[in-house]
């Protein structure tokens, strides 16, 4: 009985003495824990960060190959397009694609990979899967340029699809604009008119679109309309087009087959029987001669 008071006085005197040690400890403790925490935190933070910066090239890769994707797909919609607008025409055509643009910025000039070589010529008329682009300015032998429907330099004959009232479009160094020349003041014509060419120039065949009318404009004074067009053709943003071969038909007189020509009978001469001497002789005339007058004598 004696030994267990004894023992459990001293357990109950080494509790409270760790309880107060206790706290010595912990402090003793903390900083090796902060540092190893620290160094934790060093550690995996450091690889943490570069685990970080690596998704974020890894996302900016994916980021890349989506718009590239996206990019591709929007090419491959406009290849669609321009594929259906060449099976839509009737004549020989050429795809082209635009590898360049002229670095003057007062004229309109894009750059094609074909030339000569593929048999295109100048002033050849060139569209896109909407509508007319311009017209073939200089041929290489791989390579062209082309002038712009919007080129200050560019003008086409047009006509407007709904009444056929002719008119000249002309470009005005704006992509967003073009101008319809020569519109009489009192011409029907309408905002929202489709522009076609009209076919009486020696380079655009009739029928192809080329602008929608967006404003018009009396001008006092002036015996012509102010007229606004935007073009079809997405002019600054194509990247293939095609090169038509067709040419514009003109009017020459054809002669007539001489099967067709109809000249009327020319009968022979008659032939007179030989005349005699007798008959030979003047005949006195059954017309009546006038009387002489009587001469009065003196």
């Amino acid at each position: 009985m004696g030994d267990s008071f004894q023992w459990g006085w001293l357990a109950a005197l080494q509790r409270q003495l760790y309880a107060i040690v206790e706290p010595v400890y912990m402090a003793i403790a903390l900083p090796g824990a902060v540092v190893d925490e620290v160094a934790d935190v060093m550690r995996f933070g450091g690889a943490l960060k570069k685990e970080n910066a690596h998704l974020r090239q890894v996302n900016l890769v994916l980021s890349a190959r989506v718009q590239k994707l996206s990019y591709l797909s929007n090419d491959n919609a406009r290849l669609r397009d321009l594929k259906v607008a060449a099976e839509s025409l009737d004549n020989r055509v050429a795809v082209a694609e635009v590898i360049g643009v002229d670095p003057d910025t007062t004229h309109h000039i894009l750059i094609i990979n074909l030339g000569a070589n593929a048999g295109l010529f100048k002033g050849q008329p060139v569209l896109d899967a909407r509508g007319v682009v311009g017209r073939v300015q200089f041929v290489g032998k791989q390579t062209a340029r082309i002038m712009l429907i919007s080129d200050r330099q560019h003008s086409v004959p047009v006509r407007i699809n709904r009444n056929g009232i002719r008119a000249i479009l002309s470009g005005t160094g704006d992509p967003d604009e073009l101008s319809l020349q020569f519109v009489p003041e009192t011409a029907d014509i309408k905002k929202g008119d489709l522009l076609v060419t009209s076919g009486l120039g020696q380079d655009f065949p009739a029928g192809y679109p080329v602008g929608v009318v967006t404003r018009i404009r009396k001008v006092p004074g002036e015996q012509f309309l102010e007229v606004s067009a935007n073009a079809v053709a997405a002019l600054d943003r194509s990247r293939y087009l095609l090169a038509l071969f067709e040419r514009p038909t003109v009017a020459t007189s054809v002669p007539l087959p001489e099967s067709s020509v109809t000249t009327p009978p020319v009968s022979p001469p008659a032939v007179s029987a030989p005349v005699s001497e007798a008959s030979a002789q003047p005949t006195p005339s059954s017309t009546p001669t006038p009387d002489a007058p009587e001469v009065p004598r003196g």
